[in-house]
């Protein structure tokens, strides 16, 4: 038979795990921004480096050096969008397992109350069966 003391500690059981899964979601956003304001950053330069190819006394060289950097910024923003890709999809999929262990974590709690309130009971049944009954004289 079940009792509460063992439905929840398996209820703070999976409820420790569920705060090492909500860590490691807070870990994969931090994640995420951190990808987004460098891809904003590469766009930036971009920008700079394309207004620097406008410019009317620009040698040679200095074209040859910003086209050079801008194939080596375009690198690093795709890698960085497909790495971007590729944390939203294990967001997404974390938030599916979040949320059926935290239901899972709510379930064993409301068991543990139901089965100490159940006890409580049984044990005020026999408590009351041990009382003697009052005759009347």
């Amino acid at each position: 038979m079940k009792t509460a003391r063992i439905t929840r500690l398996a209820a703070l059981k999976r409820q420790v795990e569920l705060q090492k899964w909500l860590s490691e979601a807070g870990r994969l956003n931090n994640e995420i921004k951190r990808l987004n304001e460098r891809i904003d950053q590469v766009d930036g330069l971009k920008k700079l480096y394309h207004a620097q190819l406008r410019m009317p006394s620009i040698t040679s060289k200095e074209l040859i050096g910003i086209r050079v950097i801008d194939n080596h910024l375009n690198d690093r923003r795709e890698i960085d969008h497909n790495r971007r890709e590729l944390l939203e999809v294990e967001r997404q999929r974390m938030a599916v397992m979040l949320a059926q262990k935290k239901s899972q974590v709510e379930q064993l709690q409301t068991e543990a109350k139901d089965l100490k309130k159940a006890e409580a009971n049984e044990r005020f049944e026999r408590l009351q069966a041990l009382v003697p009954l009052k005759r009347n004289s």
